[in-house]
């Protein structure tokens, strides 16, 4: 892999940046809930608006990206998502909170994994695939940093200090080393020249009705929705079943490891020439074990690791499974483009993922949601077989 310290920088990055403007909401669920008084429903339907705005704006970054500006997107990104930490760490009623949210949201459309692959796939072209797959590799460590600080310092201090230290971690060294890992990867990029007449020409739209896209679109739809729906629920889940609080930032702490175990397996059955499209399929296999896992789990300390497992190893391989299969179907021709209008339905799902999760809750279990899981999981699956199905056949006529 040409220029590892960018990368490097690049996916330690990634991996702060998801623990503190990510991964601290499912971390501090529960102790918002107690501490600020609101409903479950009121609390998810902030981190909701702060998923759809980054779904919303997603496209648009993507294009942006496209032009050359990937680098000011992913530094102005991070710095906005550190001061919208430090509003929501004085927040005195529900619509500071909500607002706090959506100015994350904002920041979330531009420095996490979709702009960052769109860009890495700017500069190195067909050579991104190795960047991307260590990015994730790294950064899916990012739970496993966010939960164990996350609620160290709220014990130590409170909630607001460790929105307040993510935002200074942010601010004071990831903001840094985007500047220097954006900068080398710039001056050897391989698509910094104008864009061509037929890139120039290009309609989004016509991607966009392409069936293959549609069926790409759905399945990672459904992850998104599966793996949103747990993971933003699963601290609230885990109290429910009266598991203690040790047991519980055990098995959120182990969600990062088994994120890498997944990329790990993936480039094992990648190097014994297992196409990465069919690799990928194991995604949604991955996660219907889990759920049954967690359905069946009940207090069960063994089943919960196993369930943590296999939802964190099909998360991990998820991660890298959206922009390397998505640029082999779809082409790496406005990559940023295409990358943004699927990033609609994956991020629109986690945002829908909370809000829903908590109605089911309220509706009737957190059993119920786990069902209900297991069959959006069942139709992203077949969708997904789908989309390969189309390619294939494109492919060979």
């Amino acid at each position: 892999m040409d220029r590892p310290t960018n990368i490097l920088f690049l996916a330690i990055a990634q991996t702060l940046l998801w623990a503190g403007l990510y991964y601290i909401f499912p971390a501090l669920f529960a102790r918002w809930e107690i501490s600020l008084g609101y409903s479950k429903t009121a609390i998810a339907s902030a981190f909701t608006s702060a998923i759809i705005i980054s779904s919303i704006l997603a496209p648009f970054v993507g294009n942006l990206i496209d032009k050359g500006y990937g680098r000011s997107i992913l530094v102005g990104s991070s710095i906005l998502g550190a001061f919208g930490l430090i509003a929501l760490s004085f927040s005195s009623g529900f619509l500071i909170f909500f607002v706090s949210w959506s100015v994350i949201g904002i920041a979330l459309s531009g420095c996490l994994y979709e702009p960052c692959f769109a860009y890495v796939t700017r500069v190195r072209g067909t050579k991104a695939k190795d960047a991307i797959i260590f990015i994730t590799l790294i950064a899916g460590f990012a739970g496993t940093v966010s939960f164990p600080v996350s609620n160290i310092f709220a014990d130590l201090i409170n909630w607001q200090a460790s929105a307040r230290i993510f935002a200074g971690v942010i601010l004071f060294f990831v903001v840094p080393i985007l500047l220097i890992s954006t900068k080398s990867e710039n001056k050897h990029s391989v698509n910094l020249k104008p864009l061509s007449n037929k890139i120039d020409n290009y309609k989004l739209r016509n991607d966009l009705i392409r069936p293959e896209f549609i069926s790409l679109f759905f399945s990672f739809l459904a992850l998104a929705l599966a793996h949103g729906m747990i993971i933003t629920h699963i601290i609230p889940l885990l109290i429910e079943r009266n598991i203690p609080n040790a047991i519980q930032l055990f098995i959120t702490a182990l969600i990062g490891p088994s994120q890498v175990v997944g990329r790990i397996i993936m480039i094992i059955l990648q190097k014994q020439k297992f196409s990465i499209n069919i690799i990928s399929t194991l995604t949604f296999i991955l996660k219907i074990v889990a759920t049954i896992f967690l359905i069946y789990a009940n207090n069960n300390i063994y089943l919960l690791i196993l369930f943590v497992i296999f939802q964190g190893s099909g998360a991990g391989m998820t991660s890298i499974a959206r922009p390397v299969v998505t640029a082999n179907i779809m082409g790496y021709e406005r990559f940023g483009s295409v990358s943004g209008a699927m990033a609609v339905g994956y991020i629109g799902g986690s945002a829908l993922s909370p809000i829903i999760g908590a109605q089911i809750w309220e509706w009737n279990s957190y059993d119920s949601m786990l069902r209900i899981i297991s069959v959006i999981l069942l139709m992203g699956f077949v969708s997904f077989i789908i989309a390969l199905k189309i390619d294939h056949n494109t492919k060979i006529n």
